[in-house]
């Protein structure tokens, strides 16, 4: 067992420094959990939830995501989505079938 000698040191002195060094590591201890907490993880969905949510097949879903109107992610074999940004990709272009057959008319 080793012996530690403190020389010059009042006891209130040595009490108040380990009182420091408490107070410090639990800081660092809540700073790190709050860090933690503000870190979201994104949620993806699946291709077959992303199609029931448009209303539209997977072929179609295929298709527009091969546009670039739908962004997707690959995740080892899986292809999924980020919710918002289907819905933001609903809301900035109409995926109707109105706009389908326009495009074969032309």
């Amino acid at each position: 067992m080793e012996q530690i000698i403190l020389s010059g040191l009042t006891l209130e002195r040595f009490g108040q420094i380990i009182e420091d060094k408490i107070k410090q590591a639990f800081a660092l201890k809540e700073v790190a959990s709050k860090k933690t907490a503000s870190f979201k993880e994104p949620k993806f969905i699946s291709r077959k939830e992303t199609a029931k949510l448009l209303h539209i097949s997977l072929p179609t879903l295929h298709d527009l995501t091969k546009e670039g109107k739908l962004e997707s992610y690959r995740i080892g074999t899986r292809v999924l989505y980020k919710p918002e940004e289907v819905m933001e990709a609903v809301s900035q272009r109409n995926f109707t079938n109105c706009e389908r057959k326009r495009n074969n008319i032309n």
